[in-house]
């Protein structure tokens, strides 16, 4: 994972933690018992605070969507094993850098503590992205883990004047040359490269490509400047693409085409450079020698990385301007929306696998059409075992993942995901102050526990909302006085929730979900009149709103950007 910068609050997530008592409390417990058996690690490489309530990193979502609320001590790791006792889910930060998550994951393998021989293995992390390839916020499943670091170098100051860069393979005597690959014998000697299974790969990306990711107006802003790369100026989305590691956090074009060519070098032109991070192939350099002792299959380990920033600049400005932008108080644009990208696209991998644990287990998700008798004969699978689906569908209902693809949802810039279901173009519009609108628009509104905050936003119309379904919403309502009202949208009416609420034009609106409740999602439809539109919509800055209302300053803090 690369070096990180200060950024902006992703989300303002509401867990209760395990604090070190529970942990003490948890590993006595656990000591003297039969290993856990695990169904999927999630390795996360960085939490830039806490694992709740501030700044996330890429654990943050995890904690809270997978509720690994079971806590306990890793002293020979960088950060405490958290993991979800009865779905078997269990995930590690493993630290930044190649060193780190190669002792992560060789201690947790030998941890024994817990049975992780049959276990999946899903890195879920942010990356730099090749802009020839995809956008920021997009998740690419890599199948190839080149490694960056292990090389010889002379200074570029010092060059033959016919080199293109002074950085080549180990036991070469110069750089790679364009359309050069590495002899068959030479591959992976040392560590250069590996190959993930991809079979594997194949089948999560399968499942996961249709997946909607979030996009936000800054994201645009950004794309839109990537006037030479058609695949930078698209939205989010999924894709296979390898994954490059290297200690050193680069940027630039020349950089950018290192890269690729090197890339090209060790997989024999096989690979695609997308991807940039530093940590995959010491992970995974670690899971071949767990293999080898049996402790672990790495035939189900998995890379996914999202892209939180571009590896090259816009065309108009320079490697060191773009960097130095990137490196200020902003951040990376794409950063929100590549952590949310690794939990939308990974938890649907982690989810079927729970789902499916009794086929699974034994046979890999791509097989399960079909297993092979101990003499080696096939037989269909449907003879032997029951089809594998995403999620099992009997006796459950229906999950954020599904209600977002099934609703056809997409981000939201206050936060949440929502669709416009309808708009009153049969009927004549109505003149306001920021000119004619349709008389009435309606939209469906999702709050999940990846994003479950609607920051402080004010509409010019009057809004109805409805309650639909899931956990309790609770709203904040600021009026032109300062008046703060708050009232909760919900299923229950004899625990006074609501479930409808008419918010007058003109109302400061914030409202949050809890993040560890039974759904991990609110929904609700809200009818505007008269009808929307993003030019009678503001959203609330942080300093502002706390001079208008500075009697409301924690709460203000809390929900708003």
């Amino acid at each position: 994972m690369k070096k990180l910068y200060w950024v902006p609050l992703l989300t303002f997530l509401l867990l209760i933690g395990c604090g070190p008592q529970s942990n003490r409390e948890q590993s006595a417990n656990t000591s003297s018992k039969a290993p856990i058996e695990i169904k999927v690690v999630l390795v996360t490489m960085f939490e830039i605070g806490e694992d709740q309530g501030d700044k996330p990193g890429e654990f943050q979502l995890w904690k809270a969507g997978q509720k690994l609320d079971t806590c306990l001590p890793f002293d020979t790791s960088f950060h405490d094993i958290c993991l979800n006792q009865e779905t078997g889910v269990l995930g590690i930060v493993t630290g930044m850098g190649i060193s780190r998550a190669t002792a992560a994951i060789m201690a947790l393998g030998l941890d024994p503590r817990f049975d992780l021989t049959q276990a999946y293995w899903l890195v879920a992390g942010i990356a730099g992205v090749d802009p020839a390839d995809a956008s920021i916020g997009s998740a690419a499943w890599a199948t190839y883990l080149v490694d960056g670091d292990l090389a010889h170098e002379i200074d570029a100051r010092e060059i033959p004047k016919e080199w293109n860069s002074g950085y080549f393979p180990l036991f070469a005597n110069h750089p790679v040359k364009l359309g050069e690959t590495a002899k068959t014998g030479e591959l992976s000697k040392n560590g250069e490269v590996f190959k993930l299974n991809e079979d594997l790969v194949n089948w999560a990306y399968n499942l996961t490509k249709d997946t909607p990711l979030n996009d936000y107006p800054a994201m645009q802003t950004l794309r839109n400047q990537y006037t030479q790369q058609p695949n930078a100026q698209k939205p989010p989305f999924v894709l296979k693409g390898d994954q490059m590691s290297a200690s050193t956090f680069w940027h630039g074009d020349m950089l950018n085409q290192w890269a690729n060519d090197w890339t090209y070098y060790w997989t024999q032109g096989k690979g695609n450079f997308v991807m940039s991070g530093m940590e995959d192939s010491g992970a995974f350099q670690a899971m071949t020698y767990l293999h080898n002792a049996k402790k672990a299959d790495k035939n189900r380990f998995l890379v996914l990385r999202t892209a939180s920033n571009y590896a090259t600049p816009p065309a108009d400005m320079t490697a060191a301007q773009n960097l130095a932008n990137e490196s200020g108080e902003e951040g990376f644009v794409g950063m929100r929306s590549a952590l949310e990208s690794a939990y939308l696209v990974g938890s649907k991998v982690v989810d079927t696998i729970v789902a499916n644990w009794d086929t699974v287990k034994s046979t890999l998700p791509y097989e399960s059409n079909k297993i092979k008798t101990s003499i080696g004969q096939t037989v269909p699978k449907q003879l032997v075992i029951p089809l594998l689906t995403e999620v099992k569908a009997q006796n459950r209902d229906i999950t954020r993942a599904e209600l977002i693809a099934s609703l056809e949802l997409q981000g939201h810039v206050e936060g949440g995901y929502f669709k416009q279901t309808s708009k009153a173009n049969h009927r004549e519009k109505i003149n306001t102050d920021n000119g004619p609108r349709t008389t009435m628009t309606s939209i469906y509104y999702l709050l999940t526990a990846d994003s479950p905050i609607g920051h402080f936003h004010m509409n010019q119309s009057d809004i109805m909302h409805f309650f639909h379904k899931g956990d309790p919403i609770t709203y904040y309502l600021i009026d032109t006085a300062g008046n703060l009202t708050t009232t909760v949208l919900g299923p229950d009416p004899r625990k006074g929730h609501k479930m409808q609420m008419m918010v007058k034009g003109g109302t400061w609106k914030a409202s949050k979900i809890p993040t560890d409740q039974e759904y991990g999602y609110g929904l609700i439809g809200e009818a505007v009149s008269p009808g929307f539109e993003y030019a009678d919509m503001q959203l609330g800055k942080t300093d502002k709103l706390i001079r208008l209302f500075p009697q409301h300053k924690l709460l203000i803090n809390q929900l708003s950007r």
